[in-house]
């Protein structure tokens, strides 16, 4: 039976793995596999199993690598880390140990599988993380991580690179992970000058930033609509019912983006973003089975 301590430790242990953020990796991942197979087969299992671990393995090391630049800023200031509740060497063993495993776990579906979880693990950590300190670009490989994710499940499925559907998701996905950042960084704007992030955020307004991320979304979903009327993935009923989805997206983010009441609004704005996406993939997942 588990006593108080050990609870409290596993609860530091699940606020380092950030699981909705992994869960969230994983479900585009599942949704890459189910955009070219439409079947349940045990290489689901080592999918799921395998990029979970990646994700929560990739953000311990994020946390490890930021965890100076963590206690600087109010967003992150609570991390177990910044809040000493675990030892840095402890925290980088546990996500070796998350990384091995989860490239293990996919080894057993194929090679590519692996490569691509390691390939986006390098670029997580090793060059977004870095240049963010250095480029307000460093955004672009940022998207490209939320991007690689359905390209790992997609080749556990059995499909390749170069097809137009997986090309057309994985497009969508990167420029849906743009107004996710630009979100935080109107919200967080001066914790990322104290931590000695580069941002644009010191050279535009935040009215201009708002102006920015409505225009990117209008583009992002105008692609998507491209997307499903090349009637490569969308059954005839989800293509009826995508649009006026969209057009309600549009209007209430639009209202949640330039809602009066300060920047503490975008955090609804925010959810919006996160929830359509959710629900773009949950589409293709169930449209597998139509």
């Amino acid at each position: 039976m588990l006593t108080i301590k050990g609870v409290e430790k596993l609860a530091v242990y699940a606020d380092l793995v950030r699981f909705k953020l992994s869960i969230g990796v994983t479900l585009s991942a599942v949704t890459g596999y189910f955009i070219f197979h439409n079947k349940l087969e045990p290489s689901l299992f080592f999918l799921i199993s395998g990029v979970f671990l990646l994700a929560t393995g990739a953000s311990v090391l994020n946390q490890v690598i930021e965890r100076n630049q963590d206690i600087t800023m109010a967003r992150t200031k609570t991390r177990p880390l910044p809040l000493e509740q675990i030892k840095p060497a402890t925290a980088l063993v546990f996500s070796v140990c998350l990384l091995s495993a989860g490239v293990i776990f996919l080894l057993f579906i194929g090679i590519v599988p692996a490569l691509l979880g390691m390939l986006n693990v390098l670029l997580y950590n090793l060059v977004y993380t870095v240049l963010k300190r250095i480029t307000s670009l460093a955004i672009i490989p940022g998207a490209a991580v939320g991007a690689i994710p359905p390209l790992i499940g997609y080749t556990s499925a059995g499909g390749t690179f170069l097809q137009t559907d997986i090309i057309l998701f994985t497009g969508f996905m990167f420029l849906w992970q743009l107004p996710h950042f630009w979100l935080i960084i109107v919200k967080y704007r001066e914790d990322y000058q104290k931590a000695g992030f580069k941002t644009f955020s010191h050279q535009i307004t935040a009215k201009q930033i708002k102006n920015l991320i409505f225009l990117w979304v209008m583009f992002s979903t105008t692609f998507l609509v491209f997307f499903i009327n090349t009637g490569l993935v969308f059954s005839k009923y989800l293509n009826g019912a995508l649009i006026p989805l969209n057009l309600v997206f549009i209007f209430v983010f639009y209202r949640l983006l330039y809602n009066r009441s300060g920047n503490s609004e975008t955090r609804g704005a925010f959810i919006m973003v996160n929830s359509f996406g959710l629900l773009i993939m949950l589409l293709f997942i169930i449209n597998a089975f139509l």
